[in-house]
Formats: C-alpha cells, sequence, structure tokens
C-alpha cells in the first residue's frame, strides 16, 4: 500500500488516527495529538501496520474514546 503526506492512517490493531508525514516503501513517519496532554507525537511505524482511514466528504472524524 502506497502512503501519501496528509493521509489519516490508524494502526491494524485499532487506536488513534494519525497523519502521515512522509513515507517510503517500508517505514511511514506520523504525527498525531497524545491522549492525555494534547502534545504532537511524531513515530516511524512500519507500512504493513497502517491502514489508510477513507472517510466520506461530509463525514466528520471522532477519534474513540
Amino acid at each position: 500500500m502506497e502512503f501519501r503526506p496528509g493521509d489519516l492512517v490508524q494502526l491494524k490493531s485499532g487506536g488513534r488516527s494519525m497523519t502521515v508525514v512522509k513515507s517510503d516503501k517500508t517505514n511511514v513517519d506520523v504525527i498525531w495529538y497524545g491522549e492525555t496532554d494534547d502534545a504532537l507525537r511524531t513515530a516511524t511505524i512500519p507500512a504493513v501496520c497502517l491502514d489508510v482511514i477513507e472517510l466520506d466528504d461530509d463525514e466528520d472524524f471522532e477519534d474513540d474514546e
């Protein structure tokens, strides 16, 4: 699967939504807000662990809490 900057992604196992910053064939750099302190977090995650979250144009995305 190809990931592009700006894609909204989530771990295949679930969790918070993250935004793709950059990617290559094996790894994806992502950014998201922390759950407890709303600080920005970043990580490099293997591409095989992520799915793109598809939203309708009129759908607002809210994380499950």
